[in-house]
Order: structure tokens, then C-alpha cells, then sequence
């Protein structure tokens, strides 16, 4: 099955019940969904879904097949775990994931013949009480959120951390145009000549008051100057001003978790893929 609106909507509902459910744990948010669907032109030629519905037409289980790379993404409904081997019935699919912890749900990924670990993702989460304090910046930098007229430089910034990339203006704007984006939420520090120097892009659910950091980064030109920490801080406010009391973000090496755990943010579970 293709992408379509229908299956948009269909696994961003099941991210916000599984929010509501799981709190911390819930392996997917909303923008996860947005960020991940529409962030590359004609990627989603590559790719097949699935969706499962109970009685009342809800969705309570997905499948995502990579094609490019036979990655096997999915979301379960805790109510609905025995639909995971009809999950990973699919024949092209070169890696599944799971979480670590889950000897269930990893005894069913190896009857598959998906045993061998690789990538590790771990999440984190911090509460948000109050609105955070940015620390002051270098002199001629300044936060700020991200305007429509400023297109191309926020895909600059990202193609420069992230090269190589394949998000463009054109897919960005996807993304700008994508539930739940929000131009107040998508923060920068500018430099001095304009350009940005460290991003982060925070989703929110409003509906569970949590807010999602994805993506996070820093031009080369402009590290180990404490911008990813800064620009962290700064959209730690700007989702407490929106109404949100929980930020959760993923990060899968050493120097990323550690920025994260210097702005208060704590491990709460870890995916990992395996491979067949």
C-alpha cells in the first residue's frame, strides 16, 4: 500500500494513543511520523504500509517497509501484541526492531530470523515544570523560530549537518506543511551574517503535552561552542510556553546523549534493530 492521508492519520492517531497509554515508553510521537514521511522527495515511492484496524475502525497496529534498505519500522497497541507476527510477515524485510528490554516481542522477531543486533537508539525524556532560562549567547548571535521567507536557509543548516542529505526545499516545505509542524516550534540560533548555526526542531502533542526534538545540530564551523546545548534550552522554553510538560528526543552516540543528559534529559528505553 502506498502512502496516503488516510494512513498519515491512521499511525499519528495510534502515536497519540500510545502516548496517552505509555507515557515515557510510547515508541512513537507524532512528529516522529511527520518528520519521518516527509522529510525526501519520491522516497515514499520506496516504501509499503500496512495497517491493521480492530471493530471500530481504529488503527491499532502499522508496518512501514523501508525498501531502500528493508527496514521494517511498526507500532502495536498494547491490547493487540499477538498481531506482531503478522507484523513481520514480510518477505522483504531485511531488519525489524524492538526494544531491548522486550524478550517477547524479540523472541518473536528471532522465530523471523531477524537475531542480529545493530543500530541502538536510546530515548530520553525530561519533565518541563517551568519555562528554562537560554543561557546568553556569543555576542551577535540570537535565538529565534523559523519564518516561512527562511526556507532555504533552514534546509542550508540541515543539509550541512546531516551530509549527505536528501531533504531540499522542496520537501522541507513538505514538512512546514505537515500536521503537527509549527513555525514557533522550529528554533535556531542565527549567527552574526545571518546564517543559522544550530537548530532544533521540537513537535508537539498537545493533546499529551509532549514535545518531540527532532531533528538536533550544529554547523561544524560553529561546535564546541554550547549552541546544541543552548538551542536545546531554548526550544525546552518554547514547548513550555506552548502548553507541553514533557520533552522526549533519541540520539544513538555517545556525544549526542551527553549533550542531551547536560540539559536534564534521562535514558528511558533503548530500540534496536536486528537483522536477518
Amino acid at each position: 500500500m502506498g502512502l496516503t492521508p488516510e494512513i498519515i492519520a491512521g499511525m499519528q492517531q495510534l502515536a497519540l494513543e500510545q502516548q496517552r497509554l505509555l507515557g515515557p515508553r510510547a515508541p512513537w510521537h507524532v512528529g516522529d511520523v511527520a518528520w519521518g514521511l516527509r522529510q525526501h522527495d519520491g522516497r515514499e515511492l520506496e516504501w509499503t504500509f500496512r495497517l491493521w484496524r480492530d471493530s471500530a475502525d481504529r488503527v491499532v497496529a502499522w508496518s512501514w517497509l523501508k525498501g531502500d534498505r528493508g527496514l521494517l519500522e511498526y507500532d502495536l497497541h498494547p491490547e493487540h501484541r499477538h498481531l506482531l507476527d503478522e507484523v513481520l510477515d514480510e518477505p522483504d524485510a531485511k531488519e525489524a526492531v524492538a526494544f531491548e528490554d522486550d524478550e517477547e516481542a524479540r523472541a518473536v522477531l528471532a522465530r523471523h530470523g531477524f537475531t542480529k543486533p545493530g543500530r541502538a537508539i536510546h530515548f530520553n525524556h525530561r519533565e518541563v515544570p517551568d519555562a528554562p532560562i537560554p543561557p546568553p549567547l556569543p555576542d551577535g548571535f540570537r535565538y529565534r523560530t523559523v519564518e516561512p521567507e527562511d526556507l532555504p536557509e533552514r534546509v542550508a543548516i540541515h543539509r550541512d549537518v546531516w551530509e549527505p542529505s536528501r531533504v531540499t526545499e522542496s520537501s522541507y516545505r513538505n514538512v512546514m506543511a505537515e500536521w503537527p509542524y509549527r513555525g514557533s516550534l522550529d528554533c535556531v540560533v542565527e549567527a552574526p551574517d545571518g546564517r543559522f548555526a544550530s537548530y532544533v526542531l521540537v513537535w508537539p502533542d498537545d493533546e499529551n503535552g509532549v514535545g518531540l526534538f527532532e531533528p538536533v545540530g550544529t554547523r561544524a564551523e560553529f561546535r564546541r561552542r554550547a549552541l546544541g546545548a543552548a538551542v536545546c534550552t531554548f526550544g525546552l522554553k518554547r514547548l513550555h510556553e506552548e502548553g507541553m510538560r514533557r520533552a522526549v528526543v533519541g540520539c544513538d552516540t555517545e556525544p549526542a546523549c551527553a549533550l542531551y543528559g547536560s540539559i536534564g534529559f534521562r535514558r528511558s528505553w533503548t530500540i534496536t534493530s536486528y537483522a536477518r
